[in-house]
């Protein structure tokens, strides 16, 4: 059943990730990275446990920083706008794993309740798309497009369940229902 909050989070999520990639594709990095955190910030504070929460964007945070920056470095991404170093990923690009990650408790919740391996494949084919969309819409290049979105979908392959996991233990939107036999869930507006 799909609530109000999770109807928001989806929303906001898709709010943050085009300001993001527009964001990147126009040289307004600036805006898109602002868009982006004040999204980040809304989910946490609404969130009933924001310790847990801010643990897993934290995380979301960190793996971004890493994976992107690995991209980044060995040359298989080149952002059109907002990469400072040919070392470390754009903000932008960064900011999208915990924007992404302030779904798994709410909007994406029912990854939850598949088998990691049916969550893999999700990641696998899944994860390739959004980035070619935003190659389509002119936020990054790739000098070898198969190559990179081989790499793209292996790592999604194993990040995306490892998140799921994680999400698991550090859930601040535990939306379970209230009352045993209650239909009313903690509201995310």
């Amino acid at each position: 059943m799909m609530t109000k909050s999770m109807i928001t989070n989806f929303l906001l999520f898709q709010l943050g990730w085009f300001a993001c990639v527009l964001g990147g594709a126009y040289d307004q990095v600036l805006i898109g990275s602002m868009v982006a955190i004040a999204v980040i910030a809304y989910h946490i504070y609404r969130a009933t446990d924001t310790v847990q929460e801010l643990r897993l964007l934290t995380l979301a945070l960190i793996i971004g920083l890493v994976y992107e920056s690995i991209v980044t470095s060995q040359g298989l991404a080149r952002y059109s706008h907002g990469q400072v170093s040919d070392l470390i990923a754009p903000l932008w690009i960064i900011l999208m794993w915990p924007l992404f990650a302030t779904t798994l408790n709410l909007s994406m919740r029912w990854l939850k309740g598949l088998a990691p391996l049916l969550i893999a494949l999700i990641g696998a084919l899944f994860a390739p798309l959004a980035y070619y969309a935003g190659n389509r819409l002119g936020a990054v290049e790739y000098d070898n497009f198969i190559l990179s979105m081989g790499i793209i979908a292996v790592a999604w392959a194993v990040l995306l369940p490892a998140m799921v996991t994680t999400s698991l233990k550090l859930d601040g939107y535990n939306i379970s229902p209230k009352k045993p036999g209650s239909r009313e869930y903690p509201q995310y507006v």
